[in-house]
């Protein structure tokens, strides 16, 4: 039977007997909202915890939307309707995107995200976490990490988060406390914070007891983010409900609602093929190899992983990430993330790749577009261009008899 493999804006495909495939780990299916702009209206105007966004608004001179960078869905449609009701209290809200470590977007990437109505009439802004020009400094969290954050959010009467709600594997759920950190962090703010996901309970889809989760929450907890706007996304980026109010208490129900979606029950087979759900998130390796998450678990000892992501735009890393991948053997590299002083996100990225290879004995195979195979010769992880080479060269590490297992949309998948 043809499988099809979601890889970049396309697909692989790949022929596999019937008889070796022990199934499709995938999200459910869900139903699409029919209007997000009515369905935000409708939010606001019955939200979770909080007063209606009118009242809020009411006597307000500046309002900030924080969104989301183009990681993401866009936000477009959720953003039009805030923006209108804040023009009729006479007032014209400012944009910010919260990039955390991401580089900054171009402007064609930020006329593409939001739309050139949106785009060509408001303030948008970018923040930039190696600006310290832009940052404030507000105490320290009880794990150490420096509370320093964009000024702006000072600067403004009332700050709304806008964005998606999706598990994530740095703070278990997207979205709340995680626009703050990493989204307006500053850069070593974030480098400390995500040490936390070398800790026991940093994993997807735990909210509470999840160590990079608690910090941001501390983080989050005395800066001003007064109200969210929420989608609950579906497997395919469909808006399946809006979520408005408290930022903690609204982010705490719409994740409940995302995790009917995402949480599947755990199937093994010795070769498991991952993608990440194909563009943007498998836009560069950093985003791709959030695909492999799931994959570990599902692997068998001794098996393969075979991770399909075009990554267009490269690693997407720092240069820590390619120096311990082509550098270190993964023994190395698990042992020394745990270290504070070495760690950093692009020492983590290579830990996420090392894992499966200590853990399970596992080959892991990357299929990819050839820059980032040229990039990656030499490293413990096997970077090729064709997918029948990836099969061909799984098949001889398992036997071709070997189960078989397709992991769709990998990136979100809560595995139990």
């Amino acid at each position: 039977m043809i499988y099809n493999i979601q890889f970049g804006a396309g697909m692989l495909t790949l022929d596999v007997p019937n008889k070796r495939v022990v199934g499709v780990m995938a999200p459910a299916k869900v139903a699409t909202i029919p209007n997000v702009e009515d369905a935000v209206r409708a939010a606001v105007a019955e939200p979770c915890a909080a007063k209606p966004l009118t009242q809020l608004l009411a006597g307000k001179r500046t309002v900030l939307l924080i969104t989301v960078d183009n990681t993401r869905p866009s936000p477009a449609a959720m953003l039009r309707p805030l923006i209108e009701l804040c023009e009729r209290q006479g007032i014209r809200p400012t944009i910010i995107i919260a990039n955390g470590r991401h580089r900054l977007m171009t402007p064609a990437e930020l006329r593409l995200h939001l739309g050139d109505a949106i785009a060509g009439t408001c303030t948008v802004l970018q923040h930039d976490a190696f600006d310290a020009a832009q940052m404030v400094s507000r105490g320290v969290t009880r794990r150490g990490t420096p509370i320093r954050v964009n000024k702006i959010i000072f600067e403004h009467d009332l700050v709304i988060g806008v964005g998606i709600i999706e598990p994530s594997y740095l703070c278990g759920w997207s979205g709340g406390r995680k626009l703050l950190m990493p989204g307006l962090a500053d850069h070593e703010s974030v480098d400390n914070n995500h040490f936390y996901l070398t800790q026991p309970g940093a994993c997807i889809g735990r909210l509470q007891g999840n160590p990079v989760s608690d910090d941001a929450a501390e983080f989050a907890a005395g800066l001003p983010l007064h109200f969210i706007v929420y989608a609950v996304s579906g497997p395919n980026d469909e808006v399946t409900q809006i979520v408005a109010g408290d930022p903690f208490k609204a982010h705490a129900r719409a994740c409940g609602i995302a995790e009917t979606i995402y949480r599947v029950a755990k199937q093994e087979a010795d070769i498991v093929i991952s993608s990440a759900g194909g563009a943007p998130y498998d836009c560069d390796l950093v985003q791709g190899k959030k695909a492999i998450i799931p994959a570990t678990q599902a692997v068998r000892r001794n098996g393969a992983i075979i991770i399909c992501a075009e990554c267009p735009n490269g690693l997407g890393a720092e240069k820590t990430f390619i120096n311990w991948l082509t550098g270190k053997t993964p023994a190395e590299v698990i042992r020394d993330v745990q270290d504070r002083n070495q760690f950093s996100l692009g020492a983590h990225g290579a830990n996420i790749l090392a894992r499966p290879i200590i853990e399970k004995n596992a080959r892991v195979v990357l299929v990819t577009n050839a820059d980032v195979a040229r990039q990656l010769r030499g490293s413990y992880v096997t970077a090729l261009t064709d997918m029948a080479q990836a099969w061909q060269l799984a098949n001889l590490a398992t036997g071709e008899d070997a189960s078989v297992l397709f992991i769709e949309k990998a990136r979100r998948l809560i595995v139990h």
